[in-house]
């Protein structure tokens, strides 16, 4: 029988991440933090986010559109990544995150390939468990998409957690940084207050 479980992720390694991580601690909710080379954060900040969370692969430098790079720029991209990420956290990194969640077959057996065990796309509105590893949904970004059809994303996020926890699903918040911290970083702590009174 599945059991309800809530998740949430963080793309690009921006330095307001230390700050995400503290909140996330306070509540208790657990996080994978997405992390490009390329991305605004040290080598020590990256070590002290897996000290409490999942650290996982985005790419060297964050190219829009895997599916448009060259066989070998594409192994470059993904392996480098976890290298490069492993080599700071000392251990395995299993988690990949496709960047803007644009992906084909091809890069799913390059991040197969590279040694990952799941990947996450940027596909919303979802609350089942997981049937493909590597074509992870999640169910709300922390912003306004047109999938939300006019809908607050706050108040349509604690709907489908509530949704979530009575199936027995599974509720996947995730956002970038920068997007939330310009316009929906009180509604996050909001969703983040709901989220801890409620689970």
């Amino acid at each position: 029988m599945n059991k309800f479980i809530i998740d949430t992720s963080w793309d690009d390694g921006h330095q307001g991440d230390m700050m995400l991580a503290c909140l996330l601690k306070r509540y208790g909710i657990p996080a994978t933090f997405y992390i490009p080379n390329c991305s605004g954060l040290s080598t020590e900040d990256i070590r002290e986010l897996s000290e409490d969370f999942e650290i996982g692969g985005h790419t060297v430098n964050h190219y829009t559109d895997l599916k448009k790079l060259e066989d070998e720029v594409l192994e470059i991209e993904i392996e480098d990544n976890k290298e490069w990420l492993e080599m700071i956290v000392g251990r395995k990194i299993t988690r990949f995150c496709y960047p803007k969640g644009r992906y084909d077959e091809r890069v799913i057996g390059a991040v197969r390939k590279a040694g990952y065990t799941s990947a996450r796309t940027a596909v919303v509105l979802s609350t089942e468990h997981q049937a493909d590893p590597f074509r992870a949904r999640t169910t709300i970004q922390a912003y306004s998409r047109a999938e939300y059809k006019g809908e607050d994303w706050l108040e349509l996020a604690k709907d489908y957690f509530m949704k979530a926890k009575e199936d027995s699903g599974c509720f996947h918040l995730w956002g970038h940084f920068h997007d939330i911290w310009r316009h929906e970083f009180g509604k996050l702590i909001d969703l983040f207050e709901f989220m801890s009174k409620n689970k």
